[in-house]
C-alpha cells in the first residue's frame, strides 16, 4: 500500500513540472534584455522635462509610438547618450544626458528599430569647470595653464569681484591658458563665462605684484645671499612667474644653507604668511626653513615638480610679529639642486 501511494503521488505531480518547465522555456525565449516589448511606431513628442539640464541628469521624454528605441544621440557634435531600455514605454522613455555633452540649443535624436526618428530640443547647461590650475601665483602679464571641461567656449575670464579681465591665449575643450591682468587685489578666484553661463573657480590665486618680497626674480628689499655649503645664484632655468628663481645647488656632505640675510628688515606685521615654490631633485628631499633663526620648520620637496608651500606665521613663528631679516633654507648631505620662486609674505 505504501509503495502504490508513493507511485500515485509521482504520477499526480508530473503534468505541473511539465507545465513549469514549458512556461520557463516560454518566457527565456520571450524575454531577451529585459525591456518591455513595445513595436516601433511612428514616434510624436508630447514634452520632454527638465528642457535644459546638465551632464548625468536623467531626462523624461513622454509622447507616443516610442517603443523599441535603439539610439539617443545629442546633435550638437553627435555625442551619443545612454538610455534606460528597461524603463521605456511606448509613451515614455528615460535618457541620461551625456557628462561631455556640448553646452547650448540642440536636439536630441532618437531612432528606434524601424529607422524611424523623433526630434527632440533640448538645451545642455555645460558651465566651464577648472580642476587643475598652474601656477595659482600671478603678476601682470604671466600665464596660467588651467585644466577641466567645457572651455571651448569660454568667452571672458575675470578675477571675481573685479573687471580685471585676463587674455586667453588659447583653449580647447579641456585645457586653456591666459595671461593675466595687473590688478589691485592681494588675490582673488577666477570667474569664467561661456554660453551656458558663469563659473567661479576653487583656486585661490594669488597676486604677487601686491606680495612683499624677499625674492621673485631677484633678491629685494635688501636681501642678500648669506649662503654656504654650496652653490646660490638667480637662474633662468626654471621658474613659476617673471624669468627667474633661485638656484640652490647644495655640496654633499654636512649642512648646506641657503641663507637670504638682510643687513636690516622688513615690515611684516601686516602680513599673516610666509610662503614659496620650491621645484625637487631626482628624489623627494626632506629641507628645513627658518625665519629670524626663530625656530625650524620642516617640510619635503617632491622630486621633479614645483611645489606650493604655505606657512601661517602666528602659528609656526609667533614670535615674528613685526619684522624679518633672515630666510634660511637648510639641507644636510644633499648633493642635490633645487630651484626656490616667490619667497615672499602674503596677507
Amino acid at each position: 500500500m505504501t509503495m502504490k501511494k508513493i507511485f500515485i503521488t509521482r504520477i499526480s505531480f508530473l503534468p505541473i513540472i511539465l507545465l513549469a518547465l514549458t512556461i520557463i522555456s516560454n518566457s527565456c525565449e520571450k524575454d531577451t534584455d529585459g525591456s518591455p516589448e513595445n513595436k516601433p511606431g511612428t514616434p510624436v513628442l508630447t514634452s520632454v522635462v527638465p528642457a535644459e539640464a546638465a551632464g548625468g541628469v536623467l531626462v523624461t521624454i513622454t509622447g507616443k509610438g516610442l517603443g523599441d528605441m535603439r539610439t539617443a544621440v545629442f546633435d550638437k557634435n553627435d555625442i551619443p547618450a545612454t538610455f534606460m531600455s528597461t524603463l521605456n514605454t511606448s509613451t515614455h522613455l528615460l535618457i541620461r544626458v551625456p557628462s561631455d555633452a556640448y553646452g547650448g540649443d540642440q536636439n536630441i535624436i532618437l531612432t528606434n528599430s524601424a529607422g524611424k526618428t523623433l526630434t527632440v530640443p533640448f538645451t545642455v547647461v555645460a558651465l566651464p569647470i577648472i580642476t587643475t590650475a598652474f601656477p595659482t601665483d600671478f603678476q601682470a602679464g604671466s600665464t596660467v595653464t588651467m585644466t577641466g571641461n567645457n572651455l571651448d567656449d569660454v568667452s571672458s575670464v575675470v578675477i571675481d569681484g573685479t573687471t580685471d579681465a585676463a587674455t586667453i591665449v588659447s583653449q580647447t575643450r579641456k585645457g586653456m591658458v591666459i595671461t593675466m591682468p595687473s590688478s589691485t587685489v592681494d588675490n582673488g578666484k577666477l570667474k569664467l563665462t561661456n554660453l551656458s553661463g558663469e563659473y567661479v573657480t576653487t583656486h585661490t590665486f594669488i597676486n604677487i605684484d601686491k606680495a612683499l618680497p624677499v625674492f621673485t626674480d631677484a633678491l629685494m628689499n635688501g636681501f642678500e645671499s648669506w649662503s654656504w655649503g654650496g652653490t646660490y645664484g638667480a637662474s633662468t632655468d626654471a621658474f613659476i612667474t617673471g624669468t627667474s628663481s633661485m638656484k640652490a645647488a647644495f655640496d654633499a656632505g654636512g649642512w648646506g644653507g641657503l641663507q637670504l640675510g638682510n643687513g636690516g628688515s622688513i615690515d611684516v606685521s601686516t602680513y599673516h604668511y610666509f610662503v614659496f615654490w620650491a621645484k625637487g631633485a631626482s628624489v623627494d628631499f626632506d629641507v628645513q626653513v627658518n625665519l629670524n633663526w626663530a625656530g625650524w620648520q620642516s617640510f619635503t620637496i617632491p622630486a621633479n615638480t614645483w611645489t606650493y608651500f604655505k606657512f601661517e606665521l602666528m602659528t609656526k613663528w609667533p614670535s615674528v610679529t613685526t619684522t624679518v631679516n633672515n630666510v634660511t633654507f637648510q639641507i644636510k648631505g644633499a648633493d642635490k639642486t633645487f630651484y626656490f620662486d616667490n619667497i615672499v609674505f602674503i596677507k
